[in-house]
């Protein structure tokens, strides 16, 4: 009996525990008067952008057409009006702790009234009960309204009145059937299926989404054979924003993952510097009209960042289009030597001496037959002189002695997340990275030879809890492992020191060098002082050939954004930035940190 009373007792208790668990952490709120705010704020509190009209708050299925309704459901959920809310599928999900929101719309429904974010299987277990009260209590349409208002179509816009009135620049209740399959596509997989990026593809899926009307006897066959397109039918509608509009849809994209569906004001503090941004997004076009476009590059993208990885500036192109992808983060370029340094810090690592020889020949390593741009081999070369000369034997010679696939860890361990090759490829700049990876790889060692967080979010709150907002992201410095030695940092500035050119003449200590790769459709200039790492590129789209010189008109373009993004900013040593016990003794307070408690 006593047994018995007491797996009772624990059995009772853990069920209220859980109800209590998810009483708690449900937010069914919902505001039908506007569509919440979202205030993009500078570093310091200085208001970079509001947002509105981006949470769908207003979908009523009394004037949505029934075919229209019908469309959502043929492609998440054909049998949700014949189901009870959950299937098997969902209760095994339980057990096996497989991500996702449920196989039917009452689970995504339930998924998106929790507050937070989780894949666990108590989460799954506590998403399933809700689905099942969702049935109990409230009727499929009540339930179908609240998963069309509340679902993530991509690019920061939740639910489908939201999404209408942006793509195609009225409300869903005039949106045809097609256009209503693009927006159940988007819902689907909104990077997959974005129709601004993807037109084609997510045409595609549209057409397959309306061929299920017929399937499952929504419509007749004939009908939706006629509703086929090659292309979304799109107008979409987008402002002049004050700040690059790459930047604020990346805030938003974050903050949608970050928060989910919400009814109340957001307030979002970036890293940015909007004196610093507005001076990038001044320069870089100037520069790009009067010398990049007349030898041949249309396209343009610059990220500056501190040596933490908290963006400063970004510009993603050199116009904003909500038909293109953001260059500075999301589009891979062939780097050339700009990847190059991450196998010299390998090196460093286990020899910090820049003066130790290297074998500078054809030999073959690992089928491949490297050939250096100025076709000389020396046979023993120092590593300095071959960072100098940009040669390609040394960095395959250093992955053969290391292990190839140890250095392609390495890459990806100190910042580079795009996709590299299992061969020598990956050493030589010949693997595509994002300008993201190659500031990474540059502010390892000012960063005490840790990788970077690159980030543009510090904070996210709910703005209307004031004066005590309740905090629901705030960026946290993880404990890294040091991935260059404090030796290996001083080597490291021997090798920038060499292909730096004195004539940018900075008002401060400096290092930077420029390269062209693809055989000239890309050219790169990287480079950094104490406070700012900055990587600027410049090419075509369609990876087509160019005459801008990475070492001319990129270093050009680079020195004038960092002379003035440094106005205000004390002059010290680079030396100071590679070691935090010198940090915290010299006495200088960072810019971005004097009127604020948090890290910023």
């Amino acid at each position: 009996m006593i047994l018995i009373g007491g797996f009772l007792i624990l059995t009772i208790g853990s069920v209220i525990g859980m109800m209590y668990s998810i009483q708690t952490n449900l937010d069914l709120s919902r505001n039908m008067i506007r569509s919440p705010e979202i205030r993009i704020l500078a570093y310091d509190g200085a208001v970079l952008e509001t947002v509105e009209g981006h949470y769908s708050q207003d979908v009523s299925l009394t004037t949505i057409p029934e075919r229209v309704q019908n469309v959502f459901v043929a492609a998440a959920d054909p049998n949700f009006y014949n189901h009870s809310g959950v299937s098997g599928s969902d209760f095994a999900r339980i057990f096996s702790g497989s991500p996702g929101a449920g196989s039917t719309i009452t689970m995504k429904v339930a998924r998106s009234f929790f507050r937070t974010k989780s894949n666990s299987a108590g989460r799954h277990l506590q998403e399933f009960i809700v689905a099942l009260w969702l049935e109990m209590k409230f009727s499929k349409k009540t339930i179908l309204r609240s998963y069309l208002e509340r679902s993530y179509v991509g690019r920061g816009i939740f639910g489908i009145s939201a999404a209408s009135r942006i793509w195609y620049g009225g409300p869903i209740e005039r949106v045809t059937l097609h256009q209503a399959a693009v927006l159940a596509a988007a819902i689907s997989d909104p990077v997959a299926f974005d129709p601004m990026l993807h037109p084609r593809k997510t045409a595609q899926e549209a057409n397959d989404i309306l061929s299920k009307l017929a399937q499952y006897k929504f419509m007749e066959s004939n009908r939706v054979s006629a509703l086929a397109l090659l292309e979304p039918k799109l107008n979409v509608q987008y402002q002049e924003r004050i700040v690059s509009g790459y930047l604020i849809d990346m805030v938003l994209k974050e903050v949608a993952d970050i928060v989910g569906y919400s009814s109340r004001d957001i307030d979002v503090v970036t890293s940015i510097d909007l004196k610093v941004q507005k001076l990038a997004q001044d320069i870089v076009p100037q520069v790009a009209n009067l010398r990049l476009k007349p030898r041949g590059a249309n396209e343009v993208a610059l990220l500056s960042m501190s040596h933490d990885g908290r963006i400063r500036a970004m510009i993603g192109g050199a116009d904003y289009s909500p038909f293109q992808r953001n260059r500075a983060l999301e589009v891979p370029q062939l780097p050339g030597r700009m990847v190059k340094i991450g196998t010299y810090y390998y090196a460093l690592n286990e020899n910090s001496d820049p003066a130790q020889w290297v074998r500078d020949n054809r030999m073959a390593v690992a089928g491949w037959r490297p050939v250096n741009p100025d076709h000389e081999y020396k046979g023993q070369i120092s590593l300095r002189e071959a960072f100098v000369r940009d040669v390609n034997t040394v960095p395959t010679t250093l992955a053969d002695q290391f292990g190839l696939l140890n250095v392609r860890q390495y890459l990806h361990d100190i910042g580079i997340k795009s996709p590299l090759s299992t061969d020598i490829r990956t050493v030589v700049g010949l693997d595509p990275v994002t300008l993201a990876g190659v500031g990474a790889l540059h502010t390892l060692p000012h960063n005490s030879g840790k990788p970077a967080q690159i980030t543009i979010i510090n904070t996210v709150l709910y703005s209307s809890n004031a004066p005590n907002p309740e905090v629901l992201h705030q960026r946290v410095d993880p404990e890294q492992e040091k991935k260059l030695t404090d030796e290996a940092i001083q080597g490291s500035y021997v090798l920038f020191a060499s292909v730096t050119d004195p004539q940018l003449r900075l008002d401060r200590p400096f290092a930077g060098y420029g390269t062209v790769a693809g055989g000239g459709s890309d050219a790169w200039f990287a480079g950094f002082t104490s406070d700012l790492t900055t990587v600027v590129w410049a090419g075509n789209d369609d990876n087509s050939r160019m005459d801008v010189r990475g070492d001319v008109e990129l270093a050009s373009l680079w020195r004038l954004f960092m002379l003035d993004a440094h106005e205000g900013l004390a002059i010290r040593s680079m030396v100071r930035a590679s070691s935090q016990r010198r940090r915290e003794s010299d006495g200088v307070t960072d810019l971005w940190k004097h009127d604020l408690g948090r890290k910023n």
